[in-house]
């Protein structure tokens, strides 16, 4: 049997001992659980046949993509990462479970466990995205244990950020439902960690309703084990005159895929979706956005920028859609890698496709190394090589966390000084290593 085919026979094992137990889950949900559970057994796990899985090859990894893991011990003031030490509201997730003694929730707002709001309200359900062309978010809904569920009512703005902090040791298939009303507005971070050397496989899927005039500023750290596997799939709507502004930094994972599916459904409505990688090794990381504009007046953009050294490889594959109706549309979307080692790959496949006649869009990708004229300025001016090499990788980056909208009342600019920070760690990291 193939890696491949393997890998599916867990996982089949898996939905048929979930679908077993369906007959106790409430009828709204049993029937999209079992939807969803037809569809992936259908059409299986994607292979590079696949288009948008070319450069993204599931056969080589062996661990499994079942398995509870061990119970990890877990202290968030102990632990580190860029959101860490921010004055948040947190929710915490263990192996995917919500563990209310490791959390502290806003009053106020409707905020914790999506399987217990699923268990009393299993009208929810319907408001859990599709995509039949997505075959993890159908693993997710057919496997889901828990996740996040944020309910914001009208005209409320959260003072504090959200905080969902997951850490894992093992498969867990999270699920999260985020919902604005009419001119709400929260921040809500995410981090993701693991113990170092665990093998487990996580795959998230992320709800996010917004209704018009919200405002969701959502930012995400991966710093998964090295030797784990992270999916991540975003179904995004927006209403009028609403605004996302998404933000991934990717540092973890042996092989990570965020992929977004944002639909811009209401006139003047605002989209940013940015990140930024940071690979080493034989890492491998997945960029995949399509960006649907649907009504007229409505703006999005997209900055990614990648640094992969060894034997790392970046992947993005980008689709902006202008409908005929969506007129007056402004779109941009820029992806740009830099290789610090000859073995180092960057696929990208940017694509535009407009109906409408009044717009402004533009998309492109751009693949190279440091500059020599730009390393020789500095060194002349008495910067040694290393942090030469740091100062120009650290400006190559900061196009993408420019775009942080940190305004919150807590301190403007925390967020973005934070994700700065880590990033100059894994710079000075990267050096050391280089240099022994």
């Amino acid at each position: 049997m193939s890696d491949i085919a393997t890998l599916e026979h867990s996982l089949l094992g898996e939905i048929a001992a979930q679908e077993a137990a369906l007959a106790s889950v409430p009828p709204r949900l049993r029937a999209v659980r079992q939807s969803a559970i037809r569809r992936f057994s259908e059409t299986g796990l994607p292979t590079r046949k696949d288009e948008a899985w070319r450069w993204t090859d599931l056969s080589s990894f062996h661990q499994p993509l079942t398995g509870a893991g061990a119970e990890p011990s877990v202290d968030p003031d102990a632990m580190d990462g860029p959101f860490m030490r921010l004055n948040a509201y947190r929710l915490t997730f263990v192996n995917g479970v919500f563990r209310i003694d490791l959390s502290d929730l806003p009053a106020g707002v409707r905020a914790g466990s999506l399987r217990t709001a699923l268990s009393s309200d299993p009208a929810l359900a319907e408001r859990l995205g599709d995509n039949a062309n997505a075959p993890f978010l159908s693993l997710n809904t057919a496997l889901l244990n828990d996740g996040a569920l944020i309910n914001v009512d009208g005209n409320t703005r959260l003072q504090r950020p959200l905080h969902l902090i997951f850490v894992n040791t093992g498969s867990s298939h999270i699920r999260n439902l985020v919902v604005l009303d009419a001119r709400t507005e929260i921040t809500l971070l995410e981090s993701h960690y693991g113990p170092a050397g665990s093998e487990y496989f996580v795959n998230q899927a992320s709800d996010v309703i917004l209704g018009e005039g919200a405002r969701l500023s959502h930012y995400r750290d991966q710093a998964e084990s090295q030797n784990a596997l992270h999916f991540h799939y975003l179904n995004a709507r927006l209403a009028a005159q609403s605004n996302y502004n998404g933000f991934t930094l990717t540092r973890g994972a042996r092989l990570s895929r965020n992929e977004a599916q944002i639909e811009i459904s209401g006139s003047d409505a605002q989209c940013s979706i940015n990140g930024v990688s940071m690979l080493g090794g034989a890492q491998i990381s997945d960029t995949t956005c399509t960006m649907e504009h649907r009504a007229p007046g409505s703006r999005s953009n997209q900055i990614f920028r990648s640094v992969l050294d060894d034997r790392s490889q970046g992947i993005f594959q980008g689709l902006i859609r202008v409908a005929k109706p969506a007129q007056r549309t402004e779109a941009q979307q820029q992806i740009k890698a830099l290789l610090l080692s000859p073995r180092a790959v960057q696929n990208a496949k940017p694509e535009l496709e407009i109906l409408a006649d009044d717009v402004k869009c533009a998309h492109g990708a751009s693949v190279g190394q440091l500059d020599q004229a730009a390393m020789f300025y500095l060194r002349a001016r008495g910067i040694d090589e290393a942090q030469a090499r740091a100062l120009l990788i650290g400006a190559f980056l900061d196009d993408a966390v420019a775009q942080i909208q940190d305004g919150d009342k807590d301190g403007v600019g925390k967020i973005q000084q934070a994700v700065r920070a880590t990033i100059d760690a894994w710079l000075v990291q990267q050096l050391v290593v280089e240099n022994v």
